[in-house]
C-alpha cells in the first residue's frame, strides 16, 4: 500500500513539474524582439523583421534589423534592404516591397549645437 501511495505521489509531482516547465518571457528583452532558432529561422508567431534603430550621418545610412546592422542592398531573413529612411526601412521579398517602422517611443532626433 505504501509503495502505491509513493508511486502515485511521485507521478503527481512529475506531472506538475512538466506543466511548470514553460518558457517565461524575459522582462529585459526589448519590445517586439523575436526568438531566433538555430539556423537563423524565426520562431512561429513572432514578427519576422524588427527595426531597432536607424543611423543616418555624413551620407551613410544603416539600420539595425533583427539585432544586426544592415545597409542598403544587404539581405536580412530573405528580404533585401531597398531604402533606409528616418524612422523606417523599406524591404523587398519576392518582388513585393513593404515597410518596417521604429516605434515612435524610440525616435530620437539629433540636435545641432550652435556656439556663440
Amino acid at each position: 500500500m505504501f509503495n502505491r501511495l509513493l508511486t502515485l505521489a511521485l507521478c503527481l509531482h512529475l506531472g506538475t513539474a512538466t506543466v511548470m516547465a514553460v518558457q517565461l518571457d524575459d522582462p529585459t528583452r526589448p519590445p517586439g524582439h523575436r526568438l531566433v532558432l538555430p539556423g537563423g529561422k524565426a520562431a512561429k508567431g513572432k514578427t519576422r523583421w524588427h527595426l531597432s534603430a536607424v543611423y543616418i550621418a555624413d551620407g551613410h545610412r544603416s539600420a539595425v534589423i533583427n539585432g544586426r546592422l544592415r545597409k542598403k542592398g544587404e539581405m536580412i531573413d530573405g528580404a533585401r534592404v531597398v531604402a533606409i529612411l528616418p524612422a523606417k526601412v523599406r524591404l523587398q521579398k519576392n518582388k513585393q516591397q513593404f515597410t518596417i517602422r521604429l516605434l515612435t517611443d524610440n525616435i530620437q532626433k539629433r540636435i545641432r549645437v550652435v556656439e556663440q
